[in-house]
């Protein structure tokens, strides 16, 4: 009986090391890294055009509205795109040596790897939904030139993911309709091998082999803050959101690693992005008239927008069956790599600034380990002394 044992746990052993040399040889990119993330919000001045009502104001307007506008179809966003960055990293946690908790250990853990989430979004409210203030009312569409959003994130020189969508120009009716509008969706590029998955401090790279089925999940939440005729305070309201669902496989991507799709010019996005907002609420403001002496305006409509992106997965079946090498090869790296959360030891840069020659908004983050110095990243964001504090006036 002792021979048997024995022969089982030799045979384990050999295993173990077959299948840990493999998984070494895959698994050995560093999770030390310089991230950046470049958030976009697009503005078209010339939209706003568009949109003056005529005297009869029914369904009709918004016909009238696509007919001047043509088909000019949105295609491919060009010129800035945005990025997310790193907001935290989940450190994971020593193994429980007690035989009998190791797998039910180390299934818990490698679950955990398998969501990440974060948020990031404008710095400042924005401050110019609409070109021009107005004298007709707090939902005035007239001068309206909010037209979208982009996101870029970027790990060193590659490209972790890539989204641009604009203002749904065939649905400009629901604007007179329901004050409300839709995003539609241009290009997306995701590479699941530069994603925070798994979600580890260790050097594990993702793998389709081990964790199937990447799912990419991106929110934008318009938010808005301002005053009524009562008056009375609204702050940091939500007025609508956009959700992104994307699932990709390893027969998914190219070459490189990255999931690709351009929306064809003048066609409908084959990716939904699902969701609606109401166009921002003007803040009321009496003003002095010389003739008339004080009279109703509303502003030029105060808003932020918030980006939510969650990354997620599914442990593979042959990954689970192998769960022992995997946890011997961990435990080794556990030894060699202090177990401290990124944001522990890291820098951050942030501004947001005014692009007059994209005329778009844009906020940028930079992220990297300690051992680089704020002056460095001063630099790569190519900040100058007097650029430190942002500012929102254009």
């Amino acid at each position: 009986m002792k021979k048997i044992i024995i022969l089982f746990v030799a045979c384990t052993l050999v295993f173990a090391n077959v299948y840990g040399g493999e998984q070494k040889a895959e698994k050995a990119a560093p999770k030390k890294r310089v991230e950046a993330f470049r958030t976009v919000i697009y503005t078209d001045k010339t939209l706003g055009a568009a949109l003056v009502p005529s005297n009869n104001i029914n369904r009709g307007f918004g016909a009238g509205v696509v007919a001047a506008l043509g088909n000019a179809a949105l295609g491919v966003a060009t010129g800035y795109m945005s990025s997310l960055v790193d907001l935290g990293i989940q450190a994971i946690g020593q193994l429980i040596t007690m035989d009998r908790r190791h797998k039910q250990e180390w299934h818990e853990t490698v679950t955990k790897e398998c969501t990440y989430t974060n948020s990031v979004g404008t710095l400042y409210a924005l401050n110019d939904f609409y070109a021009n203030g107005s004298d007709r009312g707090t939902l005035d569409p007239t001068g309206i030139q909010f037209n979208g959003v982009g996101c870029l994130a970027t790990v060193g020189e590659d490209t972790a993911f890539y989204v641009s969508c604009h203002l749904n120009r065939e649905k400009l009716h629901r604007l007179m309709d329901h004050s409300k509008f839709e995003l539609t969706l241009d290009t997306v590029v995701i590479n699941p091998y530069h994603s925070h998955l798994p979600n580890t401090t260790l050097p594990i790279p993702f793998s389709f082999a081990d964790r199937k089925t990447f799912n990419f999940k991106m929110k934008i939440q318009i938010l808005s803050s301002w005053m009524d005729f009562t008056p009375a305070l609204h702050k940091d309201e939500v007025l609508g959101e956009f959700v992104l669902n994307i699932a990709i496989d390893s027969a998914d991507v190219n070459e490189r690693g990255e999931f690709v799709y351009v929306r064809p010019a003048s066609e409908p996005s084959q990716y939904e992005l699902a969701g609606e907002s109401f166009i921002v609420p003007r803040s009321y403001m009496q003003v002095i008239d010389p003739i008339m002496g004080f009279h109703a305006h509303y502003g030029t409509g105060q808003y932020s927008v918030n980006v939510l992106v969650e990354e997620t997965c599914e442990l593979s079946a042959e990954y689970q069956k192998h769960w022992r090498a995997d946890r011997k090869m961990r435990k080794k790296l556990i030894k060699s790599h202090k177990k401290v959360s990124f944001d522990d030891v890291c820098k951050k840069i942030t501004r947001q600034t005014w692009d007059e020659a994209l005329q778009a908004w844009v906020v940028t983050i930079l992220k990297a380990p300690a051992d680089y110095s704020v002056k460095t990243l001063n630099e790569m964001l190519k900040i100058t002394p007097d650029q430190i504090a942002p500012s929102t006036s254009k």
